[in-house]
């Protein structure tokens, strides 16, 4: 951003800004009105988008998914499905047919598949284990699926004779778990060291079905038809590895055969897939010893030679990680044009998520949406020439957009929540930056509260999670209900942030506490220089790394009359031997901060808990029960310390909710939640 933008933009930042529509402040229970509409997938010729319409019902207390079809031309839709339980489409090659997954209660995930000209749908797989992950060969005569095993219960290790009695049928088996695996458990799956995802191809009508891999001790994913439909590439970790990241490539014949692992340069290598026409692989590659690596994109032959890097690493931010709770990132989409000369794919930027065409041996971009938004979830026609894709703003949450490769207009196929966003008041982000201590241009956004009350009002600094992730434009559901309780709202990009270059990503790395807090020290400066902020009514909150970092700005100053924070880590090191993703990189690992056994490592030195005396805000913590990536035990280490030490807290406990409960937790949560942490600021800020 070039210095006049940056002095626009400030000078802006500090006016009152109106909101954007005339309707009623956005409520909790919105999110019962709001539809999620996502996994866009076109058809091979054009002319049609499957997607997937998300719902949350209430009675039910779940998420109603069913799939609609929009027409390219005309824009007309229409559900194709209505049993509340399927996703994941797929087009058969000739544009006939879509292949989904239906996940019924009660019942294993089963293949379906719809035909465009009858309607029709037709079960095709009936599998014990289930089946998933639906992907069409080249020609179409197969597809390619997942089918997940689980590992029998041994038997009990008791002489029954010897005790006495004839035990029960379920008293035959053991329940006790013998678990040699380092990450065993997963956020959101909980104890996963038990199952094992193999590939499986069948027929294009179900028949003969036959599993590709199988096994009791790994799992495999992302399979990739190669050009002739002779081969399959596919990721997997055949090994039991202490270090979280590592990952390879391997190969195996469609017919049956002996898998082969690709030579690989770098310890983590995860899988694009093939060409349409030369039998190249296309992957990422990189180390796991820095948390902020960006990884190098590159090509060879299945056998892992004739190696070419495309684009070197740290130079290019893949994929969206934008954060909100419509979801949390929209990831990689990744589409090779028929010619193999170039990649649709999108990229991390400054605040936003967009979507370019790469040329796939010079590695020059040509933007196909623009420095705006957020763009995910990009799927292109056979021909390459029309992308279809997520796209959400700050004044809307995602719709199914399409884009012309040659001539790019973006333009709304649909929009399923026009009417309800007609009925409320959206707050509009102020953009604008501070230049930090390091010299870097700071991003941050000024979302002024909503209703008829003029004059200073108080004001929520929110924190972002990751910290590997970013605020930007996209739709904000909590923000834009705490502007409507009364509250301005501030949130930010400090050091650590995605989208804004790998210098500045990494240069939180060792220093996770110090270097936010000085970022965000800096913007609230500036905002408490506007009128309709009032300095002595200033709140601070955050979740997961946002949390780690609430605990360390109350530890660390008195500047906020009321916190939040949700899913923390308050000890890193307890945090980086419990959490799921344990290991001895990345967090708190020996390329930041030793091992949590070394008596010289600086863990502790970088740990909130460490200055639990220092806490006189007051605090509400939240957390869900069956959270692995900040276990249950970091809220309950702050809690008992500041409890021991007098201070203000309440804590607020989830049933059965992991560290996804802002996003994907149950309806009935997700809107408590926000009513508890509105309860909590207006007993300490009175908006």
């Amino acid at each position: 951003m070039n210095a006049r933008l940056i002095l626009a933009a400030i000078l802006v930042a500090l006016l009152p800004v109106s909101a954007h529509a005339a309707g009623r402040p956005i409520r909790a229970e919105d999110l019962f009105k709001i539809s999620y509409v996502g996994a866009p997938q076109i058809s091979p010729d054009g002319k049609y988008v499957v997607y997937v319409v998300s719902k949350m019902n209430g009675p039910d207390d779940r998420y109603d998914t069913n799939l609609w079809l929009t027409d390219v031309a005309s824009g007309n839709s229409t559900q194709i499905t209505k049993t509340r339980h399927d996703s994941r489409p797929t087009w058969s090659p000739d544009s006939k047919v879509i292949a989904f997954v239906r996940s019924m209660p009660k019942a294993k995930s089963q293949i379906y598949t719809y035909a465009l000209s009858s309607k029709k749908i037709t079960r095709i797989t009936n599998m014990k284990t289930g089946a998933d992950s639906p992907n069409y060969s080249n020609n179409g005569k197969m597809i390619a699926y997942s089918s997940t095993t689980t590992d029998e219960r041994p038997g009990a290790q008791i002489d029954f004779a010897a005790a006495g009695f004839k035990p029960k049928k379920n008293q035959k088996k053991s329940d006790v778990r013998q678990i040699d695996t380092m990450h065993f458990q997963a956020n959101g799956a909980g104890e996963v060291y038990q199952y094992h995802q193999h590939i499986w191809v069948m027929n294009a009508d179900g028949s003969k079905q036959r599993a590709l891999t199988s096994g009791n001790q790994w799992t495999e994913n992302g399979a990739s038809w190669s050009p002739d439909d002779k081969t399959i590439a596919f990721n997997s970790l055949r090994r039991d590895d202490p270090y979280g990241g590592p990952n390879d490539i391997y190969t195996i014949p469609v017919d049956g055969g002996t898998m082969q692992k690709m030579a690989e340069t770098q310890v983590a290598n995860d899988l694009i897939g093939f060409g349409h026409h030369s039998n190249r692989l296309w992957y990422f590659a990189h180390d796991v010893r820095d948390p902020a690596e960006s990884p190098s994109l590159v090509s060879s032959n299945p056998d892992g030679s004739d190696t070419k890097q495309l684009v070197a690493k740290n130079t290019i931010a893949w994929g969206d990680s934008l954060i909100a709770d419509m979801k949390e990132g929209g990831g990689l989409c990744y589409n090779m044009t028929p010619d193999d000369k170039s990649i649709i794919l999108n990229l991390d930027g400054p605040g936003y998520a967009h979507l370019v065409k790469m040329s796939a041996s010079e590695g020059t971009m040509t933007d196909l949406t623009g420095p705006q938004g957020e763009a995910y979830g990009c799927t292109a026609s056979a021909d390459g020439k029309t992308i279809a894709y997520n796209y959400a703003d700050w004044s809307h949450p995602q719709e199914i957009y399409v884009v012309s490769a040659d001539n790019p207009k973006p333009r709304a196929l649909t929009s399923f929540n026009a009417e309800y966003l007609k009925s409320v008041t959206v707050s509009k982000p102020q953009m604008f930056t501070v230049k930090d201590a390091l010299g870097y241009e700071v991003q941050a956004w000024f979302l002024p509260a909503v209703g008829p009350k003029s004059g200073p009002r108080p004001t929520i600094l929110d924190i972002h999670g990751g910290p590997e992730t970013q605020f930007g434009d996209t739709f904000f559901h909590e923000l834009q209900f705490l502007a409507g309780l009364g509250y301005n709202v501030v949130y930010s990009d400090p050091r650590g942030s995605t989208g804004h270059g790998y210098a500045f990503e990494e240069a939180l790395v060792h220093h996770w506490g110090d270097a936010m807090l000085d970022d965000t020290n800096l913007v609230m400066d500036q905002v408490i220089k506007r009128p309709d902020v009032d300095s002595n009514r200033l709140g601070v909150s955050g979740g997961s790394y946002g949390g780690y970092a609430t605990l360390w700005t109350i530890s660390h100053s008195d500047r906020y009359k009321a916190a939040i924070a949700e899913r923390v880590v308050s000890n890193l090191m307890s945090e980086n031997l419990t959490a799921d993703f344990a290991s001895t990189n990345g967090l708190g690992g020996p390329y930041d901060w030793g091992m949590p056994w070394d008596a010289n490592n600086t863990l502790m030195a970088q740990s909130p808990l460490t200055y639990a005396n220092k806490v006189h805000t007051p605090l509400l913590i939240l957390h869900g029960t069956e959270d692995t990536r900040t276990p249950f035990s970091e809220t309950m280490q702050e809690f008992a310390a500041l409890k021991i030490l007098g201070a203000t807290v309440h804590y607020v406990e989830f049933p059965g909710e992991n560290h996804d409960l802002s996003r994907t937790g149950s309806p009935l949560h997700r809107v408590e939640r926000l009513r508890i942490s509105g309860d909590w600021l207006g007993r300490y800020l009175k908006p």
